[in-house]
């Protein structure tokens, strides 16, 4: 299997927020980010040097829910990736928060209330249950 070209960063930001986008209009959706160090096979490069950083985005459909998705082939698996130079680290995770955080704007934010309620009301069931009413 063949990878997808890399991408300049302008147009990795662009494609990322249209996955982000897309992701949380979905009922159901993973986006992946990853970041790793872009190693090559040549033994020239000295091991001190910081290495380029692969990144990559990718949606979470598998190759199960892509059969499911047959009738519609656009929705199929999207990766994309860029390469980051040492030098550019700062400029391009300053603009990748950026994105990142701009795409998790639609997200539903947890229900925590209900959660502790309940928790409580089974602490007050059982306390006011075992001591209390023997005194």
């Amino acid at each position: 299997m063949t990878e997808p070209p890399r991408l300049s960063h302008e147009e990795f930001f662009k494609s990322l927020t249209t996955l982000l986008t897309t992701a949380t209009t979905k009922e159901k959706s993973t986006v992946y980010l990853t970041q790793k160090p872009l190693l090559y096979p040549s033994t020239s490069s000295p091991t001190g040097e910081n290495p380029p950083l692969l990144i990559r985005a990718t949606n979470g459909d598998s190759k199960d829910q892509r059969k499911k998705k047959e009738e519609d082939k656009r929705d199929g698996r999207i990766k994309i990736s860029t390469v980051v130079m040492p030098d550019e680290l700062q400029a391009f995770f300053e603009k990748y928060a950026e994105v990142a955080k701009g795409g998790m704007g639609s997200l539903k934010k947890r229900d925590r209330k209900a959660r502790k309620k309940a928790k409580k009301k089974g602490k007050e069931g059982g306390g006011a249950a075992g001591g209390k009413e023997g005194v």
